[in-house]
């Protein structure tokens, strides 16, 4: 599971984010959210998106829709 650390936002399946570093740190900032990571300051370490992948349980779940 990963989390915007701008938004505070749970991350779905499939969603894309990238690695920016700020305060020292290295945190997950969702594509919309990148024009505010950057004026905090933040600089962003990867260049290429990145996708939460899911695991666990989907072997075992349903599709529902």
């Amino acid at each position: 599971m990963a989390m915007c650390q701008v938004c505070r936002r749970t991350l779905l399946a499939g969603e894309r984010y990238r690695t920016w570093r700020w305060a020292r740190r290295d945190q997950t900032v969702y594509v919309v959210c990148e024009p505010a990571a950057r004026d905090a300051g933040a600089i962003r370490i990867v260049d290429a998106f990145e996708r939460v992948q899911v695991g666990g349980l989907t072997r075992h779940v349903r599709r529902v829709a």
